[in-house]
């Protein structure tokens, strides 16, 4: 293998150089830790707040079992009518005679007569009697 020699201004060059390089990445650590620790607070804030639990809105799955609607006792619903109706009279029972049907005669059908067609007037045409000249 080949050596390189350095002088010792060269070394305290690449030195200081390191040593600044290496302040940077500390420097760039130490912001990424500080965002990181401001992200993990509003996480936990986040976390924190209260999610929301209710009911899951739109169509059920058919699989599941329907609940059973209260019972009512026999009592309805809604607003009692205002009026109430009277009770209706009983209708006399009439007895129904059956009537025979007539049956329908077919009558034949008229024989559609042609019509006479009108004679049919030339077409006349109308003279020019003044040509228009361009100009």
């Amino acid at each position: 293998m080949k050596t390189v020699k350095f002088n010792e201004e060269e070394v305290e060059l690449l030195v200081a150089l390191y040593e600044d390089e290496l302040k940077e990445a500390e420097s760039y650590i130490d912001k990424l830790q500080q965002t990181l620790g401001k992200l993990k607070k509003q996480a936990e804030s986040v976390k924190a707040a209260p999610t929301r639990t209710g009911k899951k809105r739109g169509r059920k799955p058919k699989n599941q079992p329907r609940e059973q609607k209260p019972a009512t006792n026999g009592k309805k619903r809604g607003r009692k009518p205002k009026v109430q109706q009277a009770p209706k009279p009983e209708l006399a029972k009439v007895e129904v005679k059956k009537v025979a049907k007539k049956k329908k005669v077919r009558r034949p059908k008229k024989q559609v007569v042609s019509k006479s067609k009108a004679q049919k007037q030339p077409k006349v045409e109308i003279p020019v009697t003044e040509e228009i000249k361009p100009s």
